[in-house]
């Protein structure tokens, strides 16, 4: 399935820009949450402080570039900060740092789902991607401000089409 059309069913639920500032907020909180602890398996490679954490920022990073490589880059800016305050609160008690985590995550999700609510009149649970789309959110909505700015026509054209793939025979 081409980005154009895992793009398509997720374009008429976040319409609204509130919604959508809310959902890049919350893609990266749901993103440190779990590089908290994630933070705390180090991986025995020599000469190098690898971690888990690492490898997941790493795997989101590739995933978000296959997808759409201009949004791809630019939504990983953001994750080093990310991984950098996660690292910084794995580093306090375990019971302070998992807190932090846990208190994120609650807090993400009660935004998220209060802005399709209160600001959508709609919500769509997992069914656009299930627990990937947490990571890669920013993907689509960077590719939205492409699309505001003029860029990235083609991929527009597709995404907005009615389409002939899988996507549309299930409509």
């Amino acid at each position: 399935m081409s980005f154009a059309d895992k793009l398509r069913p997720w374009l008429p639920l976040h319409e609204n820009g509130v919604s959508r500032a809310v959902h890049f907020v919350g893609a990266y909180l749901f993103t440190f949450s779990l590089l908290v602890p994630l933070s705390w398996v180090r991986l025995p490679v020599p000469g190098v402080s690898l971690t888990a954490a690492h490898l997941l920022v790493l795997a989101v990073v590739l995933y978000a570039v296959m997808l759409e490589w201009t949004a791809g880059l630019l939504m990983a800016l953001p994750l080093l900060p990310t991984l950098m305050a996660a690292e910084a609160v794995a580093r306090l008690a375990t019971g302070t740092a998992v807190g932090v985590a846990v208190g994120v995550m609650v807090m993400r999700f009660a935004l998220v789902v209060g802005a399709h609510v209160v600001f959508e009149k709609k919500t769509h649970g997992l069914s656009l991607g299930g627990p990937l789309l947490f990571f890669i959110e920013p993907v689509y909505l960077i590719t939205l401000v492409l699309f505001s700015l003029g860029f990235k026509r083609d991929l527009y054209a597709r995404a907005t089409s009615q389409g002939t793939g899988p996507a549309s025979a299930a409509r």
